[in-house]
C-alpha cells in the first residue's frame, strides 16, 4: 500500500520505521506521547514541534511518514499547518495527518478534515487508537 511502499524505499524489503513529526505545545503530553509512539524498528518521533512555524520549518528540513498535530499550538494552529502539509509533498509522498486534540466537535473534525487531515482523534477519549493509528494507518491523499 501507500504508505508502506514508501517507507520500505519501494525495494521490497520489510516496512521501515515510520518517521513522525509531532506537533504538540505540552511538554508533559509530548514526553507522554514520544513514550507512547516509540518502538524501535516500526515507529520513531524524530522531530517535535510546539508552533505552527517551528512545525513548518521542520517540514523543510525533513520528511516525514506521519505527523500528530493539535489543532491549539502556542503560536498558530495545527489546522493551517495540515494545508502546508498537503501542497509541500508530493502525491506519492503524503503523510498519514493524524489530529489528536481537545477540541473535538463535529465542526472542528469537519474543518480538520476539509485541511487535509486522514484522522480525527479526541485527546480524553481516543489516545488508545493513536499507536495503531500511528503504526498503520494510511492517508487518503496519497497516490501509489
Amino acid at each position: 500500500m501507500g504508505a508502506e511502499a514508501r517507507s520500505a524505499g519501494g525495494n521490497g524489503s520489510s516496512q521501515a520505521e515510520r518517521r513522525i513529526l509531532l506537533i504538540e505545545d505540552s511538554a508533559v503530553l509530548s514526553r507522554r506521547l514520544v513514550d507512547l509512539l516509540s518502538e524501535p524498528g516500526r515507529i520513531c518521533v524524530t522531530a517535535q514541534a510546539a508552533t505552527q512555524s517551528e512545525a513548518l520549518l521542520r517540514l523543510q528540513e525533513a520528511t516525514y511518514d506521519v505527523l500528530v498535530v493539535d489543532i491549539e499550538l502556542a503560536e498558530g494552529n495545527g489546522v493551517a499547518v495540515i494545508r502546508q502539509v498537503r501542497q509541500r509533498y508530493p502525491p506519492d509522498e503524503q503523510p498519514v495527518v493524524v489530529v489528536l486534540t481537545n477540541y473535538a466537535s463535529d465542526f472542528v473534525r469537519d474543518h480538520c478534515f476539509a485541511a487535509g487531515a486522514d484522522y480525527f482523534l479526541d485527546k480524553m477519549r481516543d489516545i488508545a487508537l493513536l499507536k495503531a493509528v500511528v503504526t498503520d494507518g494510511h492517508s487518503k491523499w496519497s497516490v501509489g
